[in-house]
């Protein structure tokens, strides 16, 4: 901070020396009441984090002609309730003031300002007023009647408001498009000149020449000045930006924080602090793409030391629904609820058919919990889950179809402020008079136990597929075509399984991890065999034990690798002979006896000609082997993927051991190829 000490002196009898050492000894004993801060550069920037621009309300031809009202005061109550702590005011101040000596400024419109400028200020806001869409200037630098009338412009305003708070900043001039280099350089340090008469520590914005931009900034000469602040503006990726064509995609943002580093490196050598003036993408871009990048932006911001002010115009580039009150809060709250250490959204997707999957990063590790906010087209957005901080996997089933369905993650802290991530829109196809209903009404619980019989309700070809029309013995469910037989015991088997046919359940896990399930079958001649798929994972194929009945059951039990969440169980009948099949019991495997093994679990299974490796790793594999019964290496596979498949043709049927090599680490499990 720079402090300034302010005196009061009257006339003294200078011939008196005593009396001017008390009168000394006592000013320096009242410095402390005579002491203000003055606001550095530094300080400002440090302290303006959630910034917009009041735009296209005061810089057209005549002020409120370009779609938008004069400001009222409670545009500032609804700026500073939301969050935001400083506000830009383009202002055109051609048309209001005289173009020959003295170059008058209207009384009426200058109030007008000072007005709107109070109204911020009363409230504690950071305000930058600017000269903006005066091409005049920009245009016509070399008539000295121009320059004379921009210093004019200047001086009237430095003069008018230099009682103001320091909180007030004033910006030279926006965007110098259509000057060259040298008189951009010229005109801002001569602007500067003119203020520091009135104002000699009131806060100045500069900018570079053209649009702006960053390269502008960078190639700017520097006033000779202590209280500056350089600004740049940025719509990137063009022409995505400005015209809305394209997506955001990671090189757009990776070429965006390479521009704010480059900034970043010109504001550490020049000691100068810096102000984003303008920011965003139009609404014709693809929302998805636009979240993001708005998003993109304040993370980048808020990493290099930027004062982000997001350009909001009440058109294409809309925040502030001004008239209405109201906000479009998608943008808004990204604007001032987000954060480096907001939750990051890695996916959002449908799987099989009517579920929507959401999973992200979370880039704290402290939160209380996670919410989860959903909103339609017609719709605000609303709380629909609260889950433990450390989730990261949400899912919902049974959305109406034909629908557009945002979503948004909110890191929530009991005693701090939330952060949200930036929501994100997914479209809920619409399936021709097939809807997936839950026969029990609710999703199984895994662990726990799923009756075969209680298969989703949706009809032939969605929720099951039966090779028949009819449901043979008519006990359970008689309207279906699965064949269900009851027991004396009044429990019920799904029989008549022929190869291809199959049947689906909604299962809820409750946890990602290592999960035994048993399955209770019945067949006078074992050796037909089944297969799982819950979401993407496979299970082996799966055979079924000899009975020596249709009703008396035994059980055959297997491993499954499982992601938390939501998600369809299809059961698969793969070959015969035909066996009835009772349910299929999960439980969570905590039992692993290596601690190593414990973290690192792989499964390995036979699907067909091929062999399907499911790697749940903590570090990177190296090397993947196959060792036969007798221990000679039969293949050897460098660096797989985390989902990983090899052909069986060259492998015969037998007992082999796979290996995998991380981090001078093995892990080794048994396998049967048929």
């Amino acid at each position: 901070m720079i402090f300034t000490i302010k005196f009061a002196f009257t006339k003294l009898n200078m011939h008196n020396n005593n009396l001017t050492i008390k009168i000394i000894i006592l000013l320096l004993i009242g410095i402390p009441a005579f002491v203000s801060a003055q606001l550095s550069p530094k300080d400002a920037i440090s302290q303006m984090k959630k910034g917009i621009n009041m735009g296209n309300t005061l810089e057209g031809p005549n002020g409120a002609d370009w779609g938008n009202p004069f400001p009222e005061e409670y545009y500032f109550d609804m700026y500073k309730n939301e969050g935001f702590n400083f506000i830009r005011i383009p202002v055109r101040w051609d048309n209001h003031m005289g173009k020959t000596t003295p170059f008058k400024i209207d009384e009426t419109w200058f109030s007008r300002v000072e007005q709107i400028i109070d109204w911020g200020l009363a409230r504690g806001l950071f305000i930058v007023v600017n000269s903006h869409h005066d091409d005049w200037i920009k245009t016509g630098y070399a008539d000295p009647v121009n320059q004379a009338r921009f210093d004019s412009l200047w001086s009237q305003i430095a003069v008018r408001f230099k009682g103001k708070s320091e909180k007030l900043i004033f910006e030279i001039c926006n965007e110098p498009v259509n000057i060259s280099k040298e008189n951009t350089d010229e005109m801002h340090q001569k602007a500067i000149n003119v203020i520091r008469k009135t104002n000699p520590t009131r806060l100045i914005i500069f900018q570079g020449t053209n649009w702006g931009g960053s390269d502008g900034l960078i190639n700017a000469a520097i006033p000779n000045d202590k209280y500056l602040i350089g600004s740049f503006h940025s719509y990137d990726p063009y022409p995505f930006g400005l015209d809305g064509t394209g997506t955001f995609t990671t090189t757009d943002a990776n070429n965006l924080k390479a521009k704010f580093q480059a900034v970043k490196n010109w504001s550490d050598k020049n000691n100068i602090p810096v102000f984003l003036g303008e920011f965003g993408g139009t609404s014709k871009c693809d929302y998805n793409s636009r979240m993001k990048q708005y998003k993109t932006y304040m993370e980048l911001s808020e990493t290099f030391g930027f004062a982000p002010c997001a350009w909001d115009d009440g058109g294409e580039f809309r925040i502030f629904y001004r008239q209405t009150k109201t906000w479009f809060d998608d943008l808004k709250d990204i604007l001032v609820h987000s954060s480096v250490k907001s939750p990051k959204i890695s996916n959002l997707s449908i799987v099989q058919d009517t579920i929507v999957k959401l999973t992200w990063t979370n880039m704290a590790t402290n939160y209380d919990s996670i919410y989860i906010e959903r909103r339609t087209s017609a719709t605000s957005f609303n709380r629909i889950a609260a889950l433990k901080g450390s989730t990261i996997t949400f899912s919902e089933y049974n959305l109406k179809g034909n629908i557009e369905y945002y979503y948004r993650i909110i890191g929530h802290y009991n005693t701090n402020p939330d952060l949200f991530s930036n929501p994100l829109k997914i479209l809920m196809p619409t399936y021709v008079s097939k809807v997936r209903k839950l026969f029990t009404g609710q999703a199984m619980a895994i662990p726990g136990k799923v009756e075969a019989e209680n298969f989703d309700i949706g009809g032939e070809g969605f929720t099951y597929h039966d090779s028949d029309s009819k449901n043979i013995s008519g006990a359970y469910r008689p309207d279906e075509a699965i064949d269900i037989y009851e027991r004396l015991d009044g429990t019920y088997l799904v029989a008549d399984n022929y190869p291809g046919e199959w049947l689906e359940y909604t299962v809820d896990i409750a946890e990602k991890g290592l999960y035994d399930i048993t399955a209770a079958t019945a067949a006078f001649a074992g050796g037909g065999t089944f297969q799982l798929k819950i979401g993407s994972v496979e299970s082996e194929n799966i055979v079924a034990p000899t009975t020596y009945s249709w009703y008396n059951t035994k059980t055959v039990t297997f491993s499954m690798t499982l992601d938390a969440g939501i998600q369809i169980m299809r059961l698969t009948f793969i070959a015969k002979p035909l066996f009835n099949i009772d349910y299929l019991e999960f439980t969570r495997n905590t039992t692993a006896t290596n601690k190593s093994l414990a973290n690192n679990q792989f499964n390995v299974f036979q699907n067909q000609q091929e062999l399907i490796f499911n790697l749940e790793m903590d570090q990177n594999v190296e090397t993947l082997k196959i060792y036969n019964i007798l221990g000679s290496l039969v293949k050897t596979f460098q660096k797989p993927g985390t989902n990983f498949r090899i052909s069986t043709q060259d492998l015969h049927s037998g007992v082999y051991v796979v290996q995998l090599v991380s981090e001078n680490q093995k892990f080794s499990k048994k396998i049967i190829i048929q």
